[in-house]
């Protein structure tokens, strides 16, 4: 049986309360973007103990998994989008966490059920909507070999852990965007220095200096930025 359960509210037992406050501290250190994917499967899997881990990816053209502790939720994955069945297509509450009870009897997915028990020997799995932004929704998924592995308990937690990777993923966003914007103004000044150096070196014009800038770029195949470093360390070309 598959059922859609609310957001978990309440007070946990407190040796679970401090794991995941631990959980939280490791995913908020971990850093970039696809290391907090990484990190958070990893994690799920020794909070609720799965046997596998994955985050996927649904978008208008299908599922892809951008995050997994193995090979096996590829799989899964991949049959989901071949049936058009299974949690990640149905999780249309964005506050919900979707739960299996045995999928090769599962009633409300039978074929994406059937198959993933008979060909990835799959019997449980936990779902989370993880974010949503643009034309993409991304779910935290978990899953078991055994029927009926995750209970009320687990449920709740894995909940409560999909919340923190949700905050710790958009921080790591939020700082990569940083990040790569620091690198761009950078890049951009430098490449403006070398500019300068090559008017004053060959007496050519702001355009002919950024012209030869780009040829070199493309004659040893090398960034932009990189051949403006160049420049700027040696004085010219």
């Amino acid at each position: 049986m598959t059922s859609s359960v609310p957001a978990p509210s309440g007070e946990f037992d407190p040796g679970v309360a401090r794991e995941l406050a631990e959980l939280a501290q490791a995913l908020q250190a971990e850093g970039g973007r696809q290391g907090t994917l990484q990190t958070v499967c990893e994690l799920a899997v020794k909070v609720i103990v799965a046997d596998h881990a994955s985050i996927t990816v649904r978008t208008q053209s299908g599922f892809r998994t951008v995050a997994t502790t193995s090979d096996l939720p590829e799989v899964v994955s991949q049959i989901q989008c071949e049936t058009g069945e299974g949690p990640c297509v149905d999780a249309a509450d964005e506050h919900a966490t979707w739960v299996t009870g045995d999928l090769a009897a599962e009633a409300c997915w039978p074929e994406f059920g059937a198959r993933v028990a008979r060909h990835a020997g799959v019997h449980s799995m936990l779902s989370n909507r993880l974010f949503v932004r643009d034309n993409e929704v991304g779910f935290l998924n978990a899953f078991a070999h055994r029927p009926h592995a995750f209970g009320e308990s687990a449920v709740a937690i894995f909940g409560v852990f999909a919340a923190h990777a949700a905050v710790a993923l958009l921080a790591a966003e939020e700082q990569e965007r940083a990040d790569n914007l620091e690198i761009a103004l950078h890049n951009s000044r430098r490449i403006g220095t070398a500019i300068g150096i090559l008017m004053h070196a060959r007496r050519v014009d702001e355009a002919a200096a950024f012209d030869l800038l780009r040829r070199q770029s493309q004659d040893t195949n090398r960034k932009l930025s990189a051949i403006a470093e160049d420049v700027v360390r040696t004085g010219g070309l």
